[in-house]
């Protein structure tokens, strides 16, 4: 499937915040089809070290989130360099071409501005990015946020997704 849904969750909005953990799913928005998906955490300390940046309002606003969530972000924590190239590899082995998050301005750019301060890129041309807000307000379609563990990256990632396959059979019927 050529589409992957991505969610991040970190510790901080602006590009260069430290991610703490990538979550993916890769699907068909013309037949519905959803793939297994992709997760990681990655290593907090590793990413300030590399020189990422943290925001003490959002590390405020975890504070207040759910154990489900916070806690899933500390298993298996992987440096910054090794998670973002097993997304990527991840990424291809799907047959990733294009990437779709929650919004224009945030995960995906979030991820790419991590992936330039270590000295990367990523595998997605950059015409290949895809809003769900736009498509989410177009259809008038909205993920359903009760299924899964919000604000846990994969699961928000299934959400988004299956509201993106949704809204293509109200826009393509």
């Amino acid at each position: 499937m050529q589409h992957v849904m991505v969610d991040i969750e970190t510790l901080g909005i602006k590009p260069g915040s430290v991610i703490l953990s990538i979550g993916a799913i890769d699907f068909d928005p013309h037949t519905g089809a959803l793939g297994e998906g992709f997760y990681v955490n990655i290593d907090r300390e590793l990413s300030k070290a590399a020189g990422l940046t943290t925001d003490t309002s959002t590390v405020n606003w975890w504070a207040s989130q759910g154990k489900e969530a916070t806690q899933a972000l500390l298993d298996d924590c992987k440096p910054p360099g090794t998670a973002h190239r097993t997304f990527f590899d991840w990424f291809r082995s799907v047959g990733g071409k294009y990437i779709w998050s929650h919004g224009v301005n945030f995960d995906v750019v979030l991820i790419e501005a991590v992936v330039q301060k270590l000295g990367g890129s990523v595998p997605w041309k950059f015409y290949n990015t895809r809003d769900t807000r736009t498509i989410y307000d177009v259809a008038a379609v909205t993920p359903d946020r009760a299924k899964g563990v919000h604000h846990f990256a994969l699961d928000d990632a299934k959400r988004q997704a299956e509201a993106v396959i949704k809204s293509y059979k109200v826009l393509k019927p």
